[in-house]
């Protein structure tokens, strides 16, 4: 029977498998489009084929490298969460640098923008699928993993303190002293069941 896991535990592995799961939709997302042109016929340009989609495409592969990482291991987990949300946030950067980058990309409708933005519509170029999943996907990668991180907390040794299972052998020894069965755990001595 696998041993239960805590509150704690069972957070940092969903987040884990949550994280890697919106790493491998960026990764999808940068080989999509993400641009399109209709203004004679129809053509699309990936993800991939940009600078910005590129440095997505990476990202995604160390955030979805970290977020595995995390959820096979016991070690430092919170450090991968944190390195897979940092993954996230500049893939989110990079798509919206390639948005600025077009003019009339976070213009939408693109009556709402200037004329650039209006002519850049008027010919048909726009923003496509694998834009938008990539940005969903980036966001979802950041709120799992922090969420996962935050959850995840240092296991701090304090001094003259130890976790000891009470079920288990010798656990019946206090810090400062013993008890015999049905006592309490004294400070200074030893209690024995009148």
């Amino acid at each position: 029977m696998p041993p239960m896991l805590s509150a704690e535990q069972r957070i940092t592995s969903t987040a884990s498998k949550a994280s890697a799961i919106s790493a491998g939709v960026l990764l999808i997302g940068t080989l999509l489009p993400w641009l399109s042109v209709t203004f004679f016929s129809a053509a699309t340009l990936s993800g991939v084929r940009v600078w910005e989609g590129k440095v997505a495409l990476v990202l995604a592969f160390l955030a979805g490298a970290m977020a595995l990482a995390a959820m096979v291991t016991s070690g430092n987990r919170r450090g991968m969460l944190m390195g897979a949300a940092i993954c996230g946030v500049l893939a989110f950067i990079a798509c919206v640098v390639f948005a600025f980058r077009f003019g009339n990309a976070l213009d939408i409708p693109p009556v709402l923008g200037g004329s650039e933005a209006v002519a850049l519509a008027d010919a048909g170029i726009g923003l496509d699928a694998g834009w938008y999943l990539s940005i969903a996907a980036s966001i979802a990668l950041v709120g799992f993993a922090l969420w996962g991180a935050m959850a995840h907390k240092q296991a701090s040794n304090v001094p003259g303190m130890e976790w000891v299972d009470p079920g288990a052998p010798g656990a019946q020894t206090g810090s400062s002293g013993t008890h015999a069965a049905g006592g309490a755990a004294g400070h200074t001595g030893t209690h024995r069941q009148p």
